[in-house]
């Protein structure tokens, strides 16, 4: 099975040591993903510090798959922009000194092209960025919402400084009843990252997140589709809400490598 299964460690609340023991007791993974705002400090990691992280994650049986990394308000709100876009230069940076290839990167909600000015700005931004990554090494991987496969498509036509890529998310697509093999499908030829979470859709157009499972998603269907796709990248089972958390991640890990076992 080349699929391979991580951690978000940041589900799981606990310092990071403690969730990376604990990621590397759970069946079938062999993977992290650390939150280089909330769990990492970009700017302190010496080279002693990233030979104590590597050391500690081998110990655990596990490799470092990618780091995740959100801003606070959207690229394309002026406010303190220069501020975000040099933080998320510096988790570039770290993935860099990690040698771990993908920063998966939560930038909000994708701007329509008539949006003319939030459009182009976040271009212009996401420009910048996709630069700095290709010189380090780093590919950005975007986290869309619930906005057509189009629009996704035509805004990452816009980005020529460098590979950008997608982390499909089907929580975060759910709110617009979309299909959600079909989107992958559509998207196969950005997507570089999978976050496997699970929801249903409220009374309100929203989604609430929920065990993997026990949601919306199809995830024979879906798995089926990242086989047909040829995705040959990371699982990473995350958990944002609930009382039990490391049991629910087990929970998925223990049922999706059931799923891909009778593949």
């Amino acid at each position: 099975m080349r699929l391979r299964f991580a951690i978000a460690t940041s589900s799981l609340n606990l310092p990071l040591r403690a969730a990376i023991k604990a990621a590397g007791s759970l069946p079938g993974v062999t993977g992290v993903r650390i939150d280089a705002r909330q769990e990492l400090k970009p700017g302190e990691m010496s080279q002693t510090g990233k030979r104590e992280l590597l050391l500690y994650l081998n110990e655990h049986g596990l490799q470092l798959s990618s780091l995740g990394f959100s801003v606070r308000r959207a690229f394309y709100d002026q406010a303190d922009l220069d501020r975000r876009v040099a933080a998320t230069r510096e988790a570039i940076n770290l993935a860099s000194l990690l040698k771990v290839p993908r920063l998966s990167l939560r930038v909000g909600r994708i701007p329509a092209a008539d949006e003319t000015d939030a459009f182009s700005l976040l271009a212009e931004t996401l420009n910048d960025l996709t630069r700095h990554g290709n010189h380090v090494g780093v590919t950005l991987a975007l986290i869309p919402g619930a906005e057509s496969v189009d629009q996704i498509a035509q805004f990452l036509d816009q980005i020529r400084t460098g590979p950008i890529a997608v982390d499909f998310d089907p929580a975060r697509a759910l709110a617009e009843g979309v299909n959600l093999p079909g989107r992958l499908r559509a998207l196969h030829a950005y997507v570089a990252e999978f976050t496997a979470r699970d929801a249903v859709r409220d009374f309100t157009g929203g989604v609430e997140e929920t065990p993997l499972g026990r949601g919306e998603v199809i995830w024979d269907e879906l798995l089926a589709t990242l086989m047909e796709i040829d995705y040959r990248s990371w699982i990473t089972l995350q958990r944002t809400t609930g009382e039990n958390r490391l049991q629910d991640l087990e929970r998925a890990a223990t049922y999706l490598q059931r799923i891909l076992g009778e593949f």
